[in-house]
């Protein structure tokens, strides 16, 4: 039912577009290619990650990517936009796909998008964090209709101190072809998963050095068919998809006696969420920040049981070409899950124990990922690492320590180093016999001569060492040429 409203709302939005274009319209255009050689189990850690879910688990693998978009443009009262983003993959799991099919339009403050478009941390430095921990762009877009304050606005009568943004977004996972092609014998899938995510941040700066920014920002799978998974008696088990359930997963709320027992005694859906703050001083070139996003999977992690689980991090930016232009630090932490146990009371022992959390797990749902990848922190090792088949998580327990540092060599070259270390003890239901570890590191170089403009010339360098991921070694070479296809005005 979602895919033929998204599909009929993008048939009815190009439409419009097309209605318009006369009046003013702008194409861009990208095209690139990108191959990766070298040895081990899998392609290294930070070449893979990040990367909106288009670099492959297996190493020696490549791509072709050619795309056009229109921007929206945020100083003009009525806005629109689009893109489309078409891959050819060597050696991944699809052969050809689109990564990006969206259209979107803004009226003042407002804004609306449907469809794939790639999207990344709220807060964090693109280029150099390991990525938020609800959504990192780690994983392919999310087919999905999302509408609300997309960017800052004015938060009214606080004379422009105060400023909000938030989304709702309703959408589908897309990988059931995926499920089913990579599990294992007997291992348990999903077809039709529905996608819900909202959040709110408030930024508090007015003319002055230091600014901050509080918010929450919440998300959940819900809906669709589970199959084969062995924590329910039947084979087949299916959760609700209409509109009651929509409203459900929104508030949220149990689920009413058409749903399994699951979502019954708990709530509908597998929720996550963090909570988002984050203190800085700015100056005119550049600017410092402190933040830390307080991760929680259920109502014991929302009143912080959890204690210091969540992702914390220092970030420096300046938009002067220096050798060094952005500098980040980071600890990613998931290991105390608010306890070792969960225990719902009962007659015989009226007591209840609030644990075992299980972070972006699901005793029904495979969790948070797609199409293998994890849709969070990358530091939450993707079920992609798995070789049996299972697709689920296996390593949710984790601290992770992640620097990362670029800048300019001169002014076509600049550089990007990132290096991390992190531990895995497993979950809190099947915890590993011996703690994994693994070091990763990139080391990167971009080369954007100014007489042949759009074009960038990257050659990047990765490994990894340890017992996590196995080691793995690799080289990067890409090519990109970017630019206006042609534009036409009043």
């Amino acid at each position: 039912m979602l895919k033929k409203i998204i599909i009929l709302f993008l048939l009815v939005f190009f439409g419009s577009i097309y209605s318009i274009i006369h009046a003013q319209f702008t194409l861009q255009y990208s095209a690139e290619t990108n191959i990766i050689t070298g040895n081990g189990e899998f392609t290294p850690f930070y070449l893979m990650n990040n990367r909106g879910g288009v670099i492959s688990f297996t190493p020696n693998n490549g791509y072709l990517r050619a795309g056009v978009s229109k921007k929206i443009d945020n100083d003009k009262r009525f806005s629109y936009g689009f893109g489309i983003d078409l891959i050819g993959s060597y050696n991944n799991d699809a052969t050809i796909y689109l990564q990006q099919l969206y259209g979107e339009i803004k009226y003042r403050c407002l804004g609306l998008m449907i469809g794939s478009k790639e999207q990344y941390s709220l807060m964090r430095d693109r280029e150099l964090s390991s990525g938020s921990m609800v959504w990192s762009g780690n994983s392919r877009p999310i087919p999905q209709v999302s509408v609300g304050i997309p960017h800052f606005v004015n938060f009214p009568g606080t004379n422009g101190w105060m400023q909000i943004k938030g989304e709702i977004s309703y959408g589908i996972f897309v990988d059931d072809a995926y499920q089913k092609e990579h599990k294992g014998e007997g291992k348990p899938y999903s077809k039709h998963v529905l996608y819900h995510r909202k959040y709110l941040i408030l930024k508090f700066e007015k003319e002055k050095p230091f600014y901050g920014s509080i918010g929450i920002d919440m998300a959940a799978q819900f809906g669709g068919t589970i199959y084969d998974n062995p924590n329910f008696k039947t084979s087949i088990t299916k959760f609700p998809s209409g509109i009651k359930s929509f409203f459900k997963v929104f508030v949220p709320l149990s689920g009413g006696n058409d749903s399994p027992l699951i979502d019954q005694v708990n709530v509908t859906g597998n929720h996550l969420g963090s909570y988002l703050l984050e203190i800085g001083y700015r100056k005119k070139n550049w600017h410092a920040k402190l933040y830390h996003e307080r991760y929680f999977d259920d109502h014991s992690g929302m009143i912080f049981k959890n204690k210091w689980d969540g992702l914390w991090g220092i970030e420096y930016r300046t938009i002067k070409k220096k050798p060094i232009t952005g500098a980040v630090f980071e600890i990613m932490n998931s290991k105390d899950q608010s306890g070792p146990f969960l225990f719902d009371k009962i007659e015989e022992l009226p007591l209840k124990t609030s644990g075992a959390d299980f972070y972006y797990g699901h005793m029904a749902y495979n969790g948070w990922t797609h199409r293998g990848h994890t849709m969070g922190t990358p530091f939450i090792a993707s079920p992609g690492y798995n070789t049996d088949g299972f697709l689920g998580f296996k390593s949710s327990r984790s601290l992770a320590f992640h620097a990362g540092i670029d800048g300019y060599i001169f002014s076509e070259l600049s550089y990007k180093i990132l290096a991390g270390h992190q531990q895995g003890w497993g979950t809190g239901y099947l915890p590993f016999t011996h703690i994994t570890h693994e070091f990763s590191a990139l080391a990167e170089i971009n080369y954007r001569p100014e007489k042949i403009k759009g074009w960038t010339f990257r050659l990047s360098g990765a490994f990894d060492k340890g017992s996590l991921f196995g080691d793995n070694w690799g080289i990067q070479i890409g090519i990109r040429k970017e630019g206006l296809l042609f534009s036409t005005k009043k």
